[in-house]
């Protein structure tokens, strides 16, 4: 994620679910996701940088279902910043945070006769900092290890075909990277081989400082991330799925005012 736009990142926009590969089975889903902006919250003030940033990102995601209640996740990729100054082209890439995983299925919605249970799936993961720079306001991301533990529940109402998503957590990372608090909040509709989906994701940062105020430094930024995102998704007679999607900030701090789009499809094995 950009220092100075504190995007939210990849693997959480479109990000794991309470539902669980089958045992024995491997999942791959490459990703590209193209963001920009060129408005700013400098603490909780606007303002407009001089020239839009634009970030490009592409990521493989696996997954690997161990048991009918465990699965393995791993998400790498590389990501590259283009700047366009007075002063000329800045640029920031390398490889993306790695993050690892495992996911516990500790309820499935499909094994009890309860017409309003969830599904719900715990999940504990590292995060292996990139290989890009930092420390700049062009930065691809924060460049802090770290780890993180979340709860994901999805739970579909009747035969409707609609359902309600979602996911909230923690992040810790090393110094001088706040802490995250973060949660999305989602609804889902299926049209036969279609499926359509639209979520409110929140990413807090617990700790840190205004851009502008005496003494911050990037990334020590308490950064607020407030995104609305959709997505448009089609699975195939092979199991395949395929997905177009989209997000924008409704709100923020010491962030960018970003436009995101992208694209993905996941290949069972």
């Amino acid at each position: 994620m950009v220092a100075l736009l504190a995007v939210a990142p990849v693997s959480q926009l479109v990000g794991q679910s309470a539902i669980l590969p089958a045992p024995g089975q491997f999942e791959a889903t490459p990703m590209y996701v193209y963001q920009t902006f060129e408005d700013i919250w400098s603490g909780n003030t606007r303002a407009t940088i001089p020239s839009p940033m634009v970030q490009h990102t592409a990521t493989v995601g696996l997954e690997y279902g161990v048991t009918e209640t465990i699965a393995f996740d791993t998400t790498v990729g590389y990501t590259r910043v283009n700047w366009d100054t007075a002063a000329g082209r800045r640029r920031d890439d390398g490889i993306t945070d790695t993050r690892v995983g495992v996911r516990w299925q500790v309820f499935d919605e499909r094994a009890t006769s309860c017409k309003w249970a969830p599904t719900v799936t715990l999940r504990v993961g590292g995060i292996i900092a990139g290989t890009y720079d930092t420390g700049v306001p062009f930065a691809a991301g924060d460049g802090a290890h770290g780890a993180e533990a979340s709860m994901l529940f999805t739970k579909a109402i009747g035969e409707t075909g609609f359902g309600l998503y979602g996911e909230a957590g923690y992040r810790l990372r090393e110094n001088p990277v706040p802490d995250d608090f973060f949660s999305v909040i989602g609804a889902y509709k299926t049209f036969g081989p279609f499926t359509l989906n639209a979520a409110y994701r929140h990413v807090q940062g617990l700790s840190g400082m205004d851009i502008g105020q005496e003494g911050f430094t990037f990334p020590a930024l308490k950064e607020i991330n407030q995104i609305f995102e959709s997505g448009l998704g089609f699975r195939d007679s092979g199991g395949r799925y395929y997905q177009v999607f989209g997000a924008f900030n409704v709100g923020g701090r010491n962030t960018g005012d970003k436009a995101i789009i992208g694209v993905s499809a996941t290949f069972p094995f």
